[in-house]
């Protein structure tokens, strides 16, 4: 569900000496995840559970076929478009990470004990191999695969998937996760991420808070040594940022560091931020052009040379499908939100931080980019809402910490 080898229908494992590959929107030369045989093959294993996916298996069906009433009447006289039925597969895929979240009935914190391991034997190892290429930044050459978009999706699946260990095995792993913690610091910064830093920042700061708060001892301590690891993140930073910007020989980025972080420190609006402001005009234009387009999408989706997606995977879904296929996605949200309020005096921290990581997924993260649309970014955040939802409609496991 984490590792990020991806493989291509064309081809085998995805390798490439370049960091931005197109597959021209052409199936079998899209990189796909390895979590996609994942979810496969534990919905085959699990199956036996099937009663626990029912609301999945609810969801998508209503969701398939709202899509499909757009795929059918959006274009009035039109035939359907080849490429929005491809639109559509896209938009289905990631939520097998629903299902296979509500089959699995992890007691046992295998789920964080897996992503631990994942990330203390990739991060360290994604960090040197970038620094050994010369580079600050997050490489995607790791020699024997490469990772797909190790800038747009990766560092905040990765962040997202460490917030997720450190609640559920801190009292287990402290030394492993200490390292991890600066480890994964470190990396956040390389990812030229804003949303990465922000939300490790977050929710360090809130963790290691609240956990000084229940030890209420020795809390002027912890304090001072809460407050001198902020002051060294902030000299972890101030030295990337200083070494980027006084040689950018060692930036090898695409303009992803230099592009968001110099002009942030120039005072002006980082480029990223801009082109998106642009994008998402561009697509809510399209989408209140009329009753019929706001309600049922357009017949096809905007051409790949004017747009490839509108940097929102609400504006992307609604300009394609409109609003009335959306409808599912929202009664979910609502469905999570009334189960979280029903138990709410019972639930314990470890499922309110896993319903905040949700909640920044499907809210924030899906806000600034297409996060549900694409395979590895789509099921890893279905995965974990399936997931909460499986604790919220079965008895709380005994809590270990978090």
């Amino acid at each position: 569900m984490l590792f990020p080898l991806f493989f291509q229908l064309s081809g085998g494992i995805y390798y490439n000496v370049n960091a931005i590959t197109d597959s021209g929107g052409l199936v079998s030369k899209l990189p796909l995840p390895i979590s996609v045989i994942a979810c496969l093959l534990g919905m085959l294993a699990l199956a036996r559970n099937y009663r626990q996916a029912l609301p999945a298996a609810v969801f998508i069906g209503s969701f398939s076929a709202l899509m499909l009433v757009s795929l059918l009447f959006a274009g009035a006289d039109q035939p359907m478009q080849q490429r929005k039925a491809l639109i559509a597969l896209q938009f289905l895929l990631p939520t097998m990470g629903l299902v296979l979240g509500q089959l699995v009935s992890d007691k046992e914190n295998i789920v964080p004990k897996a992503f631990m391991w994942v990330l203390l034997l990739l991060v360290p190892a994604q960090l040197l191999a970038g620094w050994w290429q010369k580079t600050l930044t997050l490489t995607h050459n790791l020699y024997l695969f490469s990772i797909y978009q190790h800038f747009q999706f990766v560092p905040v699946i990765f962040v997202a998937a460490f917030c997720f260990v450190m609640v559920h095995l801190w009292e287990q792993h402290r030394t492993a996760l200490r390292f991890l913690t600066v480890v994964m610091g470190i990396y956040a910064i390389a990812s030229a991420s804003f949303l990465a830093i922000g939300l490790y920042s977050a929710f360090v700061i809130a963790f290691f808070v609240r956990k000084m708060w229940q030890l209420k001892t020795g809390r002027l301590i912890g304090f001072i040594l809460f407050g001198t690891g902020i002051v060294a993140a902030g000299l972890v930073i101030g030295l990337y940022y200083g070494i980027a910007k006084t040689n950018t020989s060692i930036i090898d980025d695409n303009g992803q560091y230099l592009g968001k972080f110099q002009t942030l420190a120039d005072g002006k609006m980082p480029v990223n931020l801009e082109q998106r402001l642009g994008d998402w005009k561009l697509f809510y234009d399209g989408i209140s052009e009329s009753h019929h387009t706001m309600l049922l999408g357009h017949a096809e989706p905007l051409p790949r040379e004017v747009k490839t997606s509108a940097h929102n995977w609400y504006l992307d879904f609604v300009y394609s499908f409109g609003l009335v296929p959306l409808m599912p996605l929202l009664a979910l949200m609502m469905f999570t939100a009334v189960l979280l309020y029903r138990s709410r005096k019972t639930l314990t921290g470890q499922t309110w931080w896993l319903a905040a990581l949700v909640a920044f997924m499907v809210l924030i993260d899906s806000n600034f980019k297409v996060t549900l649309r694409q395979p590895y970014p789509g099921i890893f955040a279905f995965f974990i809402w399936g997931l909460l939802l499986t604790r919220l409609r079965l008895p709380e496991p005994p809590q270990r910490g978090g």
